[in-house]
């Protein structure tokens, strides 16, 4: 990637911002193991930025005992640490539309947080591998408008929940699990990858 991140901290936390001196900015918030190195982030951030946006990947971690808690707990855990970087931003410049894309974990505030408020800017919300199995990001989705994506294979994947999403865009990939990738198969991990971008750049243009 030709343009390097700036890396900054801010209230005991650390980001990277990829400026394209644009006035559209991209929120990313990474899974627990998922981070923003792997191939879904990594190209996404590449398209984002490709597509003229501003880039901020949060870079929180948290230890194991943080997620003995109840998953709305979790949820809330996530949003307290990385908004105040989200608000930061959004007051540092005159954006004119922000997106929030998380993967697992970094769904759960962008589910039960961002999409649940009514946003000062028009925003856009992709969910890599929402946590479809747990009641409050069902009931926090419904009637909702957000790009997902998830596998068939993944542990929270189920057709009877993805059937109550209808207002929502659903990339759909059959055979990957969690991580969006087919284990040691490396030319379809690949051809979804890129399948799923695509879909993303068109979600993204889509007025």
């Amino acid at each position: 990637m030709k343009i390097k991140p700036k890396h900054a901290m801010y209230n005991g936390l650390s980001y990277s911002f990829f400026d394209r001196k644009s006035d559209k900015v991209c929120f990313m918030l990474s899974g627990t193991g998922y981070t923003y190195d792997k191939p879904i982030l990594y190209y996404s951030t590449a398209l984002l930025l490709e597509l003229g946006y501003d880039v901020i990947q949060i870079n929180y971690t948290f230890e194991q005992q943080h997620f003995e808690q109840d998953s709305q707990a979790i949820s809330e855990m996530v949003y307290r640490v990385a908004n105040p970087i989200v608000e930061k931003c959004l007051q540092s410049k005159p954006y004119r539309e922000v997106v929030y894309l998380g993967k697992s974990l970094g769904t759960m505030p962008i589910v039960d947080y961002y999409m649940q408020q009514t946003p000062s800017i028009p925003a856009r919300y992709v969910l890599f591998t929402p946590l479809l199995s747990l009641q409050h990001t069902m009931a926090n989705l419904l009637d909702k408008h957000a790009f997902l994506a998830i596998g068939t294979a993944d542990p929270h994947y189920s057709q009877e929940k993805l059937a109550q999403l209808a207002t929502l865009q659903l990339a759909v990939l059959e055979d990957l699990n969690h991580s969006l990738e087919i284990p040691l198969n490396v030319d379809l991990s690949i051809q979804h990858c890129q399948s799923l971008i695509t879909q993303l750049k068109i979600f993204l243009q889509n007025n």
